[in-house]
């Protein structure tokens, strides 16, 4: 069976943030064939254009773990009838 490398993201930085505890429970119950890893988003710098010639070292990390995964699951709470400004930006 082939295996699939599924990165997530968490809306929230709150370390015991709800959002953080039902990623990990996901990753417990998923099915094999599936392999979690979390893509952090709590260093990353706002966006602004002049990153764009060279973009900064969290931000090229970044940017290779969306690409290293087949399929990105995000995991966010609410905020304001959209999603929360960190995970926005």
């Amino acid at each position: 069976m082939t295996t699939f490398k599924v990165g997530y993201l968490i809306g929230s930085l709150a370390k015991d943030s709800i959002n953080r505890k039902l990623a990990i429970a996901l990753t417990r119950v998923a099915p094999e064939h599936l392999e979690f890893m979390e893509i952090p988003i709590k260093d990353l710098p706002l966006y602004s254009y002049d990153y764009d010639a060279a973009y900064p070292p969290v931000a090229a990390a970044f940017k290779d773990a969306i690409a290293a995964v087949d399929a990105v699951l995000f995991v966010t709470p609410e905020y304001n009838r959209s999603i929360p400004g960190g995970l926005k930006n």
